[in-house]
């Protein structure tokens, strides 16, 4: 029986975060976060929101993968308690001006309700939450993840990914994603297929939608991967770690003051 993402995460490992950072994120980011592991600065409620979130789905599709499905009102519970716990957890928690944990419950219900407005995959689920760990050339820990969970797309395989995202993404934005490349090629090497990659993305809006994006990756993809894990791998081992000056991320960075003090 596979491990779950928990076990694997308790050995050393490489991760699709931990290359994203890396990549197109921060490199110092990924140095505090990854290396160093200084104390939180910040937590923005992103980040709870979207774990309760994922965990509200994940939920869904474990129903649809025995047969039923959850009300409206079990969904969005199942969010609050998630969403509850993740904050209290959470170190130094901030939220956006105008932002509380009521006004975040409100957001969810209607990001929940276009969601499940756009569920198709009530019959077709083969796998929900399913952890994979495999070693890519280069690399000297093991790359872990796992796939929020795989439907039967016509004749293909297609692994699904769930998004909530401040805006809607722009179209070409699937097909140059690097966790689409990454979760492709763990499923490539595992299972000798090539599978189709979807993003449902769920916007955090005063009028949520749900927009789906599917993309694809070929063996050109994965032999370009390969070689940019190589290098973030030299990279790391040769201690190269610099800041990110026009990050997207530099607001709600946690390690914001840290950065702020680097030389």
């Amino acid at each position: 029986m596979m491990a779950t993402i928990d076990e694997l995460r308790q050995e050393p490992h490489w991760s699709y975060s931990a290359l994203n950072t890396y990549l197109n994120v921060c490199q110092l980011q990924y140095f505090y976060r990854y290396v160093e592991q200084p104390e939180i600065e910040r937590t923005s409620v992103c980040l709870p929101f979207g774990k309760a979130f994922h965990a509200a789905l994940t939920a869904q599709a474990w129903e649809c993968l025995m047969g039923s499905s959850l009300t409206r009102e079990e969904i969005v519970n199942l969010f609050a308690e998630s969403f509850r716990i993740e904050t209290e957890i959470a170190p130094n928690l901030i939220y956006k001006e105008g932002e509380n944990f009521d006004s975040m419950i409100a957001l969810a219900t209607r990001m929940l309700d276009a969601a499940l407005a756009n569920w198709s995959d009530f019959y077709t689920i083969k796998g929900v939450a399913q952890a994979f760990k495999i070693d890519v050339p280069g690399l000297k820990k093991p790359l872990i993840g796992e796939w929020d969970f795989l439907v039967q797309d016509g004749r293909d395989v297609c692994i699904v990914d769930w998004k909530t995202s401040a805006s809607r993404w722009p179209a070409s934005k699937a097909d140059r994603d690097l966790q689409a490349t990454v979760f492709s090629y763990a499923y490539e090497k595992l299972n000798g297929t090539t599978p189709l990659f979807r993003f449902d993305v769920i916007t955090k809006a005063k009028n949520p939608v749900c927009e789906t994006h599917y993309t694809c990756r070929d063996e050109a993809a994965f032999r370009r991967f390969e070689s940019l894990a190589a290098r973030v791998q030299d990279a790391v081992d040769k201690g190269v770690f610099l800041p990110n000056e026009t990050s997207f991320a530099c607001a709600e960075c946690p390690y914001k003051n840290r950065c702020k003090n680097w030389r």
